[in-house]
């Protein structure tokens, strides 16, 4: 008998339309109405009127402009979109405490006991959220209804599906997809209703694993719930179970207000490339001080750094350090990123990506010892004094030395230097 845990649960995905997009159609009204893309070299964003003409999200540019000539690129501005996303995150406090925030415009809400999914009371709440959203933040929603995270996920997908086919087939864009944008998946029928779908759509399901099913003749979730429990957990081990619970439509993963961070990352993109070594080395320690404010803030250390270069000629090659303890001390992250990029930048091109990932990040209790070692506790109260003047006076209050060569080649306000492409992942 199989169980059914998330029985009862009513939860709600949403997420913003053509987000970055949106945010510069809203802000500039010449963009309104216009194929617009988000990004410098590939596209982040890109609004409905581009995806007619098949531009699509992580396309490098060259190709969008050869889809859609008219094609208006801007490169976006971060900080607006974090705003919106923070706007957004507000109201959907108002309506549960339970909300979560996986990604800048993903949002989860567990609203169960409240109403039934299907009901005319969930339309009639959906509706009446979607329409507090537009008129605080002026964006648009998809939002999937299920009992649980995974058929909500997929349901908001289902619902971006249907608005990008109103644009390819020119329906009015103030037909009913519009007025009410949600698909709601009634509790007993998910396995039914995720069957039709790629593997691709289940959590942990990546390039390689989609590959391996695939060599199986395993490509769609209806044919992946078929296939036995132990068979999977062969192949794959603890993922296979977990598979295999997905495809059937169970997730008992639950939608969590406060929610730690994994990993923490910062990057950037050179266009053109570039392959002096002292601005790039200047970059890199602004990227890894900045995830190390960050990850501080919020109590953590890291256990690990991953670097990552991508080469003029887009190859790409990654190193990993790993350390026993967590490790918070600006400095010594630096020095173990230069090291790192000594050893990983063997060929002689320029760059025209560069990115620092810190995981795993684990929480840092504050201990007392005994007989502390003077010059790290001296080092240890530097580093909460530069954290402190920074949140007061602005981020780059206090940077390095070679930190200042940046400043003479990229524009800036107290807070961040302007880079392309910015990745501020959480």
């Amino acid at each position: 008998m199989q169980k059914r845990p998330e029985s009862g649960r009513t939860v709600w995905h949403l997420d913003i339309d053509a987000f970055f997009a949106a945010v510069e159609q809203r802000d500039d009204p010449r963009l309104r109405g216009q194929p617009v893309a988000v990004g410098t070299g590939v596209v982040a964003s890109c609004s409905y009127e581009a995806r007619s003409y098949g531009v699509r999200t992580a396309m490098r540019l060259t190709e969008a402009r050869q889809r859609c000539p008219e094609l208006i690129v801007v490169p976006g501005e971060y900080p607006r979109y974090e705003q919106t996303a923070r706007r957004l995150l507000a109201v959907c406090r108002e309506w549960t405490p339970l909300v979560e925030s996986a990604a800048l415009d993903d949002v989860y809400l567990d609203v169960s006991g409240q109403v039934a999914v299907g009901s005319a009371a969930a339309r009639q709440m959906v509706r009446a959220l979607t329409e507090q959203v537009q008129a605080e933040t002026q964006m648009t929603l998809s939002i999937g209804v299920g009992c649980n995270k995974l058929v909500a996920a997929v349901a908001t997908k289902d619902v971006k599906k249907r608005k990008e086919h109103a644009w390819q087939t020119r329906q009015d864009k103030e037909g009913e997809i519009w007025h009410m944008p949600s698909v709601q998946v009634p509790e007993g029928s998910e396995r039914e209703y995720l069957a039709p779908w790629p593997v691709r759509v289940l959590p942990g399901v990546g390039s390689r694993t989609e590959a391996r099913l695939g060599r199986l003749n395993v490509r769609r979730v209806g044919e992946l719930a078929a296939v036995p429990r132990a068979w999977l957990r062969r192949l794959f081990g603890t993922l296979g179970v977990q598979l295999h619970d997905y495809a059937r439509g169970h997730d008992e993963r639950p939608v969590t207000s406060e929610q730690r961070p994994q990993r923490i990352g910062r990057r950037t993109s050179f266009d053109p490339p570039t392959g002096e070594l002292p601005f790039v080395l200047a970059m890199l320690d602004y990227l890894v001080d900045r995830a190390a404010a960050w990850m501080r803030l919020q109590g953590l250390g890291a256990r690990g750094l991953t670097l990552t270069l991508r080469y003029g000629d887009y190859r790409t090659t990654s190193g990993r350090e790993h350390w026993s303890r967590a490790v918070q001390s600006s400095d010594v992250l630096k020095e173990a990123a230069r090291e790192r990029f000594c050893r990983l930048y063997t060929r002689r091109l320029p760059l025209r990506l560069l990115g620092v990932e810190l995981a795993p990040v684990v929480p840092v209790a504050v201990q007392r010892l005994l007989f502390a070692d003077a010059c790290a506790q001296r080092a240890d109260e530097l580093e909460h004094c530069r954290d402190a003047i920074r949140r007061r006076f602005g981020f780059l209050s206090l940077v390095s030395g070679t930190e200042l060569a940046l400043f003479q080649r990229l524009a800036h306000d107290r807070d961040r230097l302007r880079l392309r492409t910015p990745c501020l992942t959480r």
